[in-house]
């Protein structure tokens, strides 16, 4: 099984899809029991998905558009606590 520095390094990689099974399942297996890496990984999946969205709008978001963005990483990150 991973360590958490193990895990941080292969976060990117478990995120999109591109680790090799053993790989997926020792990580599995570690945020099944570590937190902080579990809420980690979490962190780093809103994280893209904010910067997927801002990045396939033109232009600079609305100060609205961004409070809700804030709001919903805020209720995730709860959620996950």
């Amino acid at each position: 099984m991973f360590r958490c520095s193990e895990v941080a390094e292969r976060a990117s990689l478990l995120i999109d899809g591109e680790l090799s099974l053993w790989s997926r399942v020792n990580i599995r297996l570690h945020i099944a029991m570590c937190r902080g890496c579990r809420a980690f990984i979490e962190q780093m999946r809103i994280t893209r998905d904010l910067a997927q969205k801002v990045g396939a709008t033109e232009g600079v978001s609305s100060n609205e558009e961004i409070q809700a963005a804030l709001a919903n990483l805020q209720a995730r990150s709860e959620r996950s606590s």
